[in-house]
């Protein structure tokens, strides 16, 4: 819990805490009857257009994803071999902690990051405190409408489980159009398993369910998802706990 501890909870405790998040978790009841969105019941709007409205939430929640991040990209890069790469892209990448840690790993690799302007208007003094400043370019924008081309590798992570299928399609459809024809998508996300079994995704499906208005996904349903833009889910891998790293070419 001290913020100058390897690993350290803080940040996620601080966020997790934050009374606009709890009031989602008491409408839970909502949503366990309805299926819809308990955020949007507790506030009248969703999460995303809350924290821009709020702008103190959206950098705790910031903060927030950084520290998950850290403590998955060890996990992450054990599991996946991302020297091969000439130029890695992190669409939603946030202020760029799992894509600094890569960079890092990887001296043979560029980067982009590419998030919101407001997102990214500070990740360059991560960037040039993990040393990595001068391989990577910083990209503000929206991955609804473009996402910029000529990597040969894409990462979104913790990006599909916020969204419906409809949204996933058309996120992953401007992936498709941006990819070098040779490169790899890679989905960093909680893939769920069979009944009675990876209790922490299902956790997590739930939180979905009442916070962002998203949901977590079977291996089979990332597969179908994925196909829909024209990508051929080629491995998945299990990164910790946590994480499975869903690997896909374009058709």
């Amino acid at each position: 819990m001290r913020s100058d501890a390897e690993h350290s909870a803080a940040s996620w405790a601080t966020f997790v805490g934050r009374p606009y998040y709890r009031q989602a978790w008491s409408e839970l009841l909502h949503s366990v009857q309805t299926g819809e969105n308990a955020f949007r019941k507790a506030h009248g709007k969703g999460v995303w257009d809350y924290r821009i409205g709020h702008p103190e939430e959206s950098a705790i929640f910031d903060r927030a994803m950084g520290a998950f991040s850290r403590g998955v990209a060890a996990d992450i890069l054990a599991a996946y071999d991302f020297s091969p790469f000439t130029e890695i892209m992190d669409v939603g990448g946030g202020r760029g902690f799992l894509l600094a840690e890569i960079l890092a790993a990887t001296p043979g690799s560029r980067g982009m990051l590419f998030d919101q302007p407001h997102v990214v208007a500070t990740a360059g003094e991560l960037m040039d405190a993990a040393d990595v400043a001068d391989r990577c370019k910083i990209v503000g924008g929206d991955f609804l409408a473009a996402v910029p081309e000529g990597a040969d590798a894409i990462l979104l992570k913790w990006i599909l489980h916020d969204w419906d299928d409809d949204t996933n399609v058309a996120i992953l459809r401007n992936c498709r159009r941006a990819i070098r024809a040779d490169g790899r998508l890679l989905v960093l996300e909680a893939v769920l398993s069979p009944p009675n079994e990876g209790a922490d995704a299902k956790f997590f499906d739930l939180n979905m369910l009442v916070v962002p208005d998203g949901q977590e996904r079977t291996a089979e349903e990332y597969s179908s998802l994925l196909a829909k833009a024209d990508f051929e889910v080629t491995d998945i891998i299990a990164a910790g706990p946590h994480i499975s790293i869903v690997e896909a070419r374009p058709r």
